[in-house]
């Protein structure tokens, strides 16, 4: 367990060393599994912008909320919250992923709106590779607790570590995949 708690503190440090110079050198190969791979944070797997023009906006909105709303979306804050005058209203939606084109065609039964701008994000999170890892430095953790004590600098790494992985594996269970759609809903002049 020593040689772990050993090792830890090394690449740690070694990490800490590198980082201003690592943005311009390319990656340096690494063994399996790869402890220090970072996981996407967020639940989106795209974010599309776009506008959706109606003849009236005071008539149009209820429909387009309702819209979202049986497609399985949400917007992301009370309507009444959102920029809007009496000719443009800004909305920002989540809708499920395998959903989103289907809407789109929704929409456009109600105005105007061009293809919107699509924007992925990162990569889904690989659900079994955070599990192995997770599962493989908990148990390392629970096991070495007299090397972690002597070396808390790589004990306060690898708690990090357990913490990024779980809420990396937190954020893979809770989404198929969701986008966040920001529009402009705007009267035809």
């Amino acid at each position: 367990m020593i040689e772990l708690a050993t090792l830890l503190l090394a690449v740690t440090a070694a990490t800490f060393v590198a980082a201003p110079s690592a943005a311009a050198a390319a990656p340096a190969p690494h063994g399996k599994p790869y402890w220090l791979k970072t996981y996407s944070q967020s639940p989106y797997r795209e974010t599309w912008s776009g506008d959706l023009s109606v003849k009236k906006l005071d008539a149009a909105l209820p429909k387009v909320v309702a819209a979202v709303e049986k497609s399985g979306g949400r917007l992301t804050q009370p309507l009444a919250l959102f920029a809007g005058s009496t000719t443009e209203q800004q909305l920002s939606f989540i809708v499920p992923l395998k959903r989103a084109k289907a809407l789109h065609q929704e929409l456009r039964k109600l105005g105007r709106s061009a293809d919107p701008a699509v924007r992925p994000h990162a990569a889904p999170v690989p659900l079994e590779e955070v599990r192995e890892k997770l599962a493989r430095l908990t148990r390392e953790r629970a096991e070495g607790k007299a090397a972690f004590a002597a070396a808390p600098a790589t004990a306060e790494a690898v708690d990090e570590m357990i913490e990024h992985l779980t809420f990396a594996e937190a954020v893979a269970r809770s989404t198929d995949g969701e986008v966040l759609w920001n529009m402009t809903v705007k009267e035809a002049r």
